[in-house]
């Protein structure tokens, strides 16, 4: 299946990468409609048909209808994060439909999901930006070379008032343009790390410790910070056994700014919080740091758990 006629040629291939990329984009806010409408298999249902036709079945009105229905269920539920999370749904199984017309209105068939997804979840969250922005970097993670070479055949998406529109155009910005280099830091210390791990002046701290966040898959960076009080909430949020503990570090190469914070939550970096992909050796455990309030470790704890429960994920690229 070629489809023609157009102002370039979209293969089956290049379909059906498109559409296994939305509907993954589309699956992590399902929970926020199921939440929502427990009783309603409509966008669960647009999902499946986006991936069947994503895992080789032949495009078909399966795709059409699952997308008519996920949308009616869009326009039928009474909470604006479920709406959303529908919608999404829906251009999933619209992604089918892409059409090789070289026209910014084709963009919501290969970032609609994404974009819907991402507000979904911001609105799932109290109407948080910064959750937003997660879902966009999850979202441009998981696009593949071949989406990112059929996006490159369209309009970049045009800017615009409403809150999908600017997340539609931040989506396809990341998507498209490179990364900014990271900061070079020149914070002199002294530098701190809050874990569970019982560890000795000497020791080195490397990559590859399982996260705290989303699936917990294996870090490519070491964090730290030059807040005592950052450190003492890591500590305390540390996943593992044992009390929590405080080191003071050296950091064996480069750092630069934990894109998890700067930027998102806080502008700059008045946190000071930090990642290296090169060891941090352990200089000495802090004995006299003062654990953050029960309350507040209470409420991250749980925000945290409601984020996993997205498939957020710590931004470790």
């Amino acid at each position: 299946m070629t489809t023609h006629p157009g102002d370039f040629v979209l293969t089956a291939d290049e379909l059906r990468a498109v559409a296994g990329y939305a509907a993954a984009c589309a699956a992590q806010t399902l929970v926020v409609f199921t939440k929502a409408v427990p009783e309603d298999p409509r966008p669960a249902a647009a999902l499946e048909a986006a991936r069947v036709f994503a895992e080789g079945a032949p495009r078909s009105r399966l795709q059409r209808t699952a997308a008519v229905e996920a949308n009616r269920a869009a326009r039928e539920v009474d909470v604006e994060a479920a709406r959303h999370a529908a919608l999404a749904a829906g251009y999933a199984a619209g992604a089918a439909y892409l059409h090789p017309l070289a026209k910014a209105t084709q963009l919501g068939h290969i970032l609609g999901a994404g974009t819907h997804a991402a507000r979904a979840a911001e609105l799932a969250r109290g109407d948080d930006p910064v959750v937003a922005e997660y879902l966009v970097y999850a979202a441009a993670r998981r696009a593949t070379p071949m989406v990112l070479d059929v996006l490159g055949r369209y309009p970049r998406a045009p800017q615009g008032r409403s809150r999908v529109a600017v997340l539609m155009a931040r989506l396809d910005s990341v998507l498209r343009d490179p990364a900014p280099p990271p900061r070079v830091v020149d914070d002199p210390g002294p530098f701190f790390h809050g874990t569970r791990a019982n560890l000795r002046p000497g020791d080195l701290l490397s990559p590859g410790w399982r996260s705290n966040y989303g699936t917990r898959r294996a870090a490519k960076h070491i964090y730290l910070t030059a807040s005592p009080d950052g450190a003492a909430l890591a500590a305390e949020l540390a996943q593992g056994e044992g009390p929590g503990r405080v080191y003071r570090v050296e950091p064996l190469g480069r750092i630069e700014d934990d894109p998890n914070v700067t930027d998102k939550r806080f502008p700059g970096n008045p946190t000071r919080s930090y990642r290296t992909t090169e060891p941090l050796r352990i200089v000495a455990e802090v004995l006299d740091w003062e654990p953050p309030s029960p309350e507040l470790v209470a409420r991250l704890r749980a925000a945290t758990a409601e984020m996993s429960e997205l498939g957020i994920e710590a931004m470790d690229d």
